[in-house]
């Protein structure tokens, strides 16, 4: 039987907005294995960082 506590990660970059461009400044690693309480677990500079983040943090028991 499968687990039913599977930790589920999805990579968010963050904005820095003025009048015409929005800068992506930074990657958010969130944990949505409870969709009704995601939760920022870490941040980071690059997207590729945040990805390896994010699949370290799927991977980890509880």
């Amino acid at each position: 039987m499968p687990k039913a506590d599977n930790k589920q990660a999805r990579v968010d970059p963050v904005y820095e907005a003025d009048d015409l461009h929005q800068n992506i400044i930074a990657w958010n690693v969130i944990d949505e294995t409870e969709p009704e309480n995601e939760v920022v677990v870490s941040q980071h500079e690059s997207r590729k960082d945040a990805m390896q983040a994010a699949e370290a943090f799927e991977q980890r028991e509880n």
